[in-house]
């Protein structure tokens, strides 16, 4: 397998995008963040977001913390979920703040939930709490 390599710029499109996520399948958390220079987190405690911070780096995701879709050329959200061995989900995920005041006239169609998730890209990672981290 050859080695992978992070988007240095967003994806210009769903394929690209679909494909270098595909390209990250197979490898552990320690060998995506070492081909990069970043530390790999003895745990999540102190570090709930490493995971999806260390796939926006592979992926060339530009939204970092703003409140718009990871890919916002593309429409496209990026989105975690822990799994077990048989691949059912661990754990909810966070998609984004709900306001209860000041959203008057807020509707599905027009609230920001609706428009975090019109288009997920999820990328399940092994999460048993048994497997280390970089693991």
């Amino acid at each position: 397998m050859s080695q992978p390599r992070p988007l240095l710029s967003p994806p210009e499109t769903e394929e690209q995008l679909l494909a270098q996520a595909q390209q990250l399948s197979g490898y552990t958390l320690g060998e995506l963040a070492a081909l990069v220079g970043l530390v790999t987190p003895e745990n999540l405690k102190r570090d709930k977001g490493w995971i999806g911070v260390l796939l926006e780096i592979w992926l060339g995701a530009s939204a970092g913390s703003k409140p718009e879709q990871d890919f916002a050329a593309l429409g496209v959200e990026l989105k975690t979920i822990p799994v077990d061995s048989l691949g059912r989900p661990l754990e909810t995920t966070f998609v984004c703040v709900a306001p209860l005041t000041g959203n008057s006239g807020v509707t599905w169609e027009t609230s920001h939930v609706r428009h975090k998730l019109k288009r997920v890209l999820w990328i399940p990672v092994e999460g048993e709490r048994s497997i280390p981290l970089a693991q």
